[in-house]
């Protein structure tokens, strides 16, 4: 069975962990996998969004803890390219130039909860359990977690998060900001599904491309604001001469589908990109 799937349709590639019987506990293996995979849809130009999602009742129980102990006990090192801390050969969702949305179909624990930190947007359904478990097993958050949910939720309900490990529902992480809208786990792949067509199909790909880079990378420039505006400026004026500003215009006045450009990620503008991947593509 592979570990981890890709289904590509309709300008949406979907990402699903697929190994319901571990509940999705995450490998080396996986690892590598999901940036081979994350890559191919960034450079893809069919592909304009990315769901990434789990099989069966769980979308990632957090590292698989058989899988550390039998390497421990192996006495053996990892090798080079499977091992899912080396920086500079993981590619994550917020390093792309498609936007990422997660749709947390059920239990997820420490990595599992870190994870999609680092996606665009997040979806949970209600009966999703999320807990970043990480003091309770005498470790500490990864994936930059301490970074990023604070920014997310607020640094009081970050640490009542991260302190106590608790276990929230899906519902409970939409209320806290955590994810965007919390639904029945029965609709939450048709929910996700409808929000990256409403963006790939709606929205321009090159903007949407850049606003992404520009966002996360004004994240990272620790709040310069007069840098942000002076970028903008060069960005809109980009923009109202780029790819796909006159055909968004024309579709408006026609009232039809716009046919944006496809996206080359590596001719897009440098816009936001000056922190976004500090450790290279590998």
């Amino acid at each position: 069975m592979d570990h981890l799937l890709l289904e590509k349709s309709g300008h949406i590639a979907t990402i699903t962990f697929n190994r319901p019987e571990q509940r999705n506990a995450y490998t080396p293996q996986m690892a590598i996998k999901l940036t081979e995979y994350l890559r191919d849809c960034d450079k893809d130009p069919d592909v304009r969004v990315v769901i990434i999602t789990g099989a069966g009742d769980a979308f990632c129980v957090g590292l698989d803890m058989n899988d550390v102990r039998d390497r421990n006990a192996s006495g053996g090192d990892t090798p080079k390219n499977a091992a899912p801390t080396q920086r500079v050969l993981r590619t994550y969702p917020f390093m792309i130039s498609k936007p990422v949305i997660c749709a947390i179909n059920g239990a997820t624990g420490g990595f599992g909860a870190a994870y999609p930190l680092t996606c665009d947007i997040r979806i949970a359904a209600d009966e999703a359990t999320i807990a970043f478990s990480f003091v309770k097993w005498g470790l500490v958050p990864e994936m930059g977690a301490t970074w990023l949910l604070p920014r997310l939720i607020g640094q009081e309900k970050c640490a009542d998060l991260l302190l106590t490990g608790r276990k929230i529902t899906g519902r409970e992480a939409a209320d806290l900001g955590l994810v965007l809208k919390s639904v029945p786990k029965t609709d939450l792949i048709a929910e996700a599904r409808k929000l990256a067509t409403e963006i790939a199909v709606g929205s321009s790909p090159s903007a949407v491309s850049v606003v992404k880079r520009m966002t996360w990378g004004r994240m990272m420039d620790e709040g310069e604001l007069y840098r942000a505006i002076y970028e903008d400026d060069d960005a809109i004026a980009w923009a109202i001469n780029g790819p796909d500003a006159a055909e968004g215009n024309a579709s408006f006045f026609e009232k039809r589908p716009a046919n944006w450009v496809k996206v080359d990620p590596d001719a897009l503008p440098g816009f936001g990109k000056r922190n976004a991947n500090p450790f290279g593509t590998g």
